[in-house]
C-alpha cells in the first residue's frame, strides 16, 4: 500500500494505535491504504522526536497486549503444541523488544574470597577517593 508519505500527527497516533492492539508495522503498512511505506515510517522515527515518543509508547502497550495473550491463549487453546507455539512465539518477541521488562533475568552468585594481599593500584585509588571526598 503506502500512499501518504507526508507526516501529520493523525497519521502518526493511527498508526501507534495499531501497534498499541498488538499489530506489527509491517503489516499495517502492507495491508492499510491509509499508512506510508515501512521504509516512510521509520524515516518519520529517525526525523522526529514527538513521533518517536508516541511510536515508543505503542510499543510498550503492545508487549503488555503480548502479555494478556499468552494468558489468554494458555486458557482457551485446547491443543497444547499449539498453545505451547503460540506463547513462545510472543514471550519470545516481547524478550528481543524489551528485554529489560520481558527478558530471563540472570542472577549471579559470586564469592570473593581474600587473597591476602591488597594491591598498590587498588590501594591508591582509594586513597584518591577519600582525598575527593574531604
Amino acid at each position: 500500500m503506502g500512499v501518504q508519505s507526508s507526516y501529520t500527527i493523525e497519521i502518526a497516533e493511527r498508526i501507534c494505535a495499531e501497534i498499541a492492539k498488538g499489530k506489527h508495522l509491517h503489516l499495517i503498512c502492507e495491508t492499510e491504504d491509509w499508512t506510508p511505506t515501512e521504509r516512510t515510517v521509520h524515516r518519520w522515527l529517525n526525523e522526529r522526536e514527538d513521533f518517536r515518543q508516541l511510536y515508543a509508547r505503542a510499543r510498550e502497550e503492545q508487549q503488555e497486549v503480548f502479555a494478556a495473550q499468552v494468558i489468554t491463549i494458555a486458557d482457551t487453546e485446547r491443543d497444547p503444541a499449539r498453545a505451547r507455539n503460540m506463547m513462545d512465539a510472543r514471550k519470545w518477541y516481547a524478550s528481543r523488544v524489551a528485554p529489560k521488562k520481558w527478558g530471563d533475568k540472570i542472577e549471579i552468585d559470586a564469592k570473593v574470597e581474600n587473597i591476602g594481599a591488597t594491591s598498590e593500584a587498588l590501594m591508591a585509588f582509594l586513597a584518591a577517593v577519600e582525598a575527593k571526598k574531604q
